[in-house]
């Protein structure tokens, strides 16, 4: 946190990292995540919590394809929920925040806390493990990275998160479900 205080690319510090074999020591990405983090007061200025503008903003500046790791995670379809009532996430929101402003996230290659929040009892999530990770037993280096983007990262996030989707038969039968009002 001392190290990038003063860093207005960053907006925020992560201590959570999906598993994800093989991820770099350190990487940053585009936006923020709710798992495990921090941040600075500059960065919580930057949250904005109407999801109606955030919205727009991404629409306007056509970003919503690059918003949901191109297509492999609905992060567009939780804000479109958070606006029209169906969830109260904040955490979409900081995301939202932190991509429109361009900011990044410092993330490690192995998490370095246990998620817990997939347990049934949290306001938007049901039960589930997929986003377990083991939490790492060696020290980080505390070296930061350069300060943009990684690319390799972001690949590997897609990958990971292409992988969580349901089958196209799945798909398939919840699209037939809704049709019949299900």
């Amino acid at each position: 946190l001392n190290e990038l205080r003063d860093n207005e690319k960053v907006i925020s510090i992560h201590a959570y990292s999906y598993p994800i074999a093989h991820l770099p020591e350190m990487f940053f990405l585009r936006g923020a995540d709710c798992w495990g983090w921090a941040t600075w007061r500059r960065g919580w200025r930057l949250f904005e919590k109407d999801g109606q503008k955030l919205l727009q903003s991404l629409e306007q500046k056509k970003l919503l394809r690059s918003f949901d790791f191109d297509g492999s995670y609905p992060y567009l379809k939780m804000l479109k929920e958070q606006i029209a009532g169906g969830n109260d996430s904040w955490a979409i929101r900081w995301y939202a925040s932190a991509f429109l402003a361009d900011k990044l996230t410092l993330y490690p290659g192995v998490s370095l806390v246990e998620n817990i929040g997939m347990d049934g009892f949290g306001e938007n999530c049901g039960i589930s493990e997929r986003f377990s990770a083991p939490v790492g037993q060696s020290p980080v280096r505390m070296s930061c990275p350069p300060v943009i983007e990684n690319e390799q990262a972001r690949q590997m996030f897609k990958q990971y998160f292409n992988q969580l989707k349901p089958g196209i038969s799945v798909r398939i039968f919840r699209k037939f479900l809704r049709c019949l009002n299900f």
